[in-house]
């Protein structure tokens, strides 16, 4: 088990009103649900971003790398060999160890202060396992949003078209 501050360069976003004064170009939540279910193209980049509010991890995908994030997320940097960006976000957004780890930090904390800051993220300990089965994680999980993603288009595409049906109906 790492230390992700041992493997990991941490850079946190800048103050929103400080973004918007330099009018340069914001990465947003919808950038980052974009990047996380595999919307955009994503590239050979080594890097991710966690999105403090949700305690969730997304690659960057190339479409997003060169935007300026806010002070609500957290861009990591590491070694490809090292650590698969997808097996990252999979054991960030889904492990049991890490979401025991941040509940551990978040103990007495109120429910208005659950945001996660960068000592807390470096403290969190990840199992490396060697690249390639990271790998194989990594592309399975991302598989998994991308499927899931789809599912849920399907049942709103299906629930848009029942309800033009009914619609159609009514107005008869």
């Amino acid at each position: 088990m790492e230390r992700l501050s041992a493997i990991m360069q941490f850079f946190l976003g800048k103050n929103p009103t400080r973004v918007k004064e330099q009018g340069l170009s914001v990465y947003s939540p919808e950038n980052f649900e974009n990047d996380l279910y595999c919307i955009n193209h994503h590239g050979a980049q080594s890097s991710c971003i966690i999105n403090l509010i949700k305690s969730k991890a997304a690659p960057v995908s190339i479409e997003n790398v060169d935007k300026c994030i806010t002070s609500n997320f957290l861009k990591c940097e590491f070694d490809p060999t090292v650590l698969d960006k997808w097996y990252f976000c999979f054991q960030f957004n889904e492990s049991k160890e890490f979401e025991q780890q941040i509940a551990m930090f978040h103990q007495g904390t109120t429910l208005s202060v659950k945001k996660l800051n960068v000592k807390t993220i470096g403290d969190i300990k990840i199992r490396l396992l060697e690249i390639e089965k990271q790998r194989m994680i990594g592309e399975l999980y991302r598989l998994t949003l991308i499927q899931n993603r789809l599912r849920i288009k399907q049942a709103e595409d299906m629930n848009h078209a029942a309800l033009s049906m009914i619609r159609k109906i009514g107005e008869d």
